[in-house]
């Protein structure tokens, strides 16, 4: 029985072994396997004669002489192969096969691939790590305490930037509701000069550019269920860009008549040009929550308030547009919006006409939510269920503070995106 009251020495000294002893049983099953993939190739097991066999042939060829027939070969012995694990460096004795006239035949293992050294738990590991916005030092850092070896950072990148990208196809089913949003970034290209650094070193100049990530999210209200419908890097907003985002999508059944109902997005000028040329007779919904952020910048208040009095005459005057927007029907926020706006068109003319800025678009959730009641108003009005996915994405801009590399990117995207694709 082990004592609670044991040093932390005595710990240490135990898992240590523990450790060592799961290395050595960890080991032993890969080779246990290896050795069965040999007896399946060869159709033979250890030490059984090659004459029961008669002249069957396997997928794998001799490298001198080009023969399939197995009957020519014969296991000779083991090579031995160190790999990284998740249970450290193990040490795996890998078994060896000839043909008769002395050429190597090599065998596709399927759990080792040739040149291999990470194994598949530590590249998952890796990638999750990416996926939660983990520097490459960091990644680096932690594989050494765990593993008491040293990955390189070029490795952990290839790691990180090997993922496939989506493929597109035909969607099984299409959402009733899209969200559109795009996100800012700073990505480094390489310029047409040389410099050198202060080792030097030759290296190609580099410029920042601004650029944005396009995304579209699905939505089915009736169940709540949602995913990435896609996504692309542009270097702005314009409407070319979002129609080389939105014109696959088409492609791939997104159109009224497979049960597009509703578009909302944030009222950007090229997004709107897009929509309205691909899909006019889609309803465009304005988000609420940005509509509401720029009637409280559109607020004018009394030069005489300060403080407390300035924060609540902004809030009450919010509160009385936004109750505008979250009426039970469209005539009767028609009527809140002239009653708002004869009230406040003399001392608040630029608020006003704020709120009446696109007023098709800020109530066109109204009119979806009259022919499909069961569905919840909060799925209607805005982008937050994007936004938050957004956040997400964020978090790794803020960590890697730019990119210097539109492949890397995508790379981190397709990590973050690709387990909640809609297909």
């Amino acid at each position: 029985m082990i004592s609670i009251n044991m040093p932390m020495k005595s710990f240490k000294s135990f898992f240590a072994e523990l450790q060592s002893e799961v290395k050595v049983w960890v080991s032993r099953q890969i080779e246990v396997r290896l050795e069965a993939e040999v007896d399946g190739r060869l159709y033979r097991r250890s030490y059984e004669r090659r004459v029961g066999v008669g002249a069957q042939q396997t997928n794998q060829q001799c490298q001198r002489c080009g023969t399939k027939q197995v009957r020519h070969f014969s296991r000779n012995g083991h090579r031995e192969r160190q790999i990284v694990t998740r249970y450290g460096v193990l040490t795996i004795w890998l078994p060896r096969v000839v043909c008769d006239c002395g050429g190597s035949v090599a065998l596709p293992f399927t759990i080792l691939a040739p040149y291999q050294r990470l194994w598949e738990d530590v590249l998952e590991q890796i990638g999750r790590w990416a996926a939660l916005g983990l520097s490459l030092r960091q990644r680096q850092d932690e594989l050494g305490d765990q593993l008491h070896t040293q990955i390189g950072l070029r490795k952990l990148n290839e790691v990180v930037q090997d993922v496939s990208q989506p493929v597109e196809m035909v969607l099984s089913s299409v959402p009733p509701v899209v969200m559109l949003d795009a996100i800012w970034l700073t990505v480094f290209e390489d310029g047409a000069t040389r410099q050198t650094d202060r080792l030097g070193r030759q290296r190609v100049s580099t410029h920042a550019n601004k650029g944005c990530v396009l995304l579209a999210l699905g939505l089915y209200p009736q169940t709540g269920r949602w995913g990435v419908l896609s996504w692309t890097l542009a270097e702005s907003e314009s409407q070319d860009a979002w129609e080389r985002l939105l014109t696959p999508l088409e492609l791939r059944g997104l159109y009224r008549e497979r049960g597009v109902e509703l578009f909302i997005h944030d009222g950007g000028a090229g997004l709107t040009a897009a929509l309205k040329l691909m899909y006019p007779h889609v309803p465009h919904q304005r988000c609420l929550f940005h509509k509401l952020r720029n009637i409280w910048h559109a607020i004018c208040p009394p030069a005489d308030l300060s403080g407390i009095d300035l924060r609540t005459f902004k809030r009450d005057l919010l509160h009385h547009a936004r109750s505008i927007f979250f009426a039970s029907s469209t005539d009767e926020a028609l009527r809140l919006r002239d009653d708002f706006s004869r009230l406040w068109r003399d001392s608040q003319p630029e608020l006003v006409a704020t709120v009446c800025r696109d007023w098709h678009e800020s109530i066109a959730f109204l009119r979806v939510h009259l022919r499909f009641p069961a569905w919840p108003l909060t799925a209607l009005r805005t982008t937050s269920l994007l936004e938050r996915l957004n956040r997400r994405i964020r978090r790794f801009i803020r960590v890697a503070g730019a990119f210097h590399s539109a492949s890397g990117l995508s790379a981190i995207l397709a990590r973050i995106l690709n387990p909640i694709r809609l297909i």
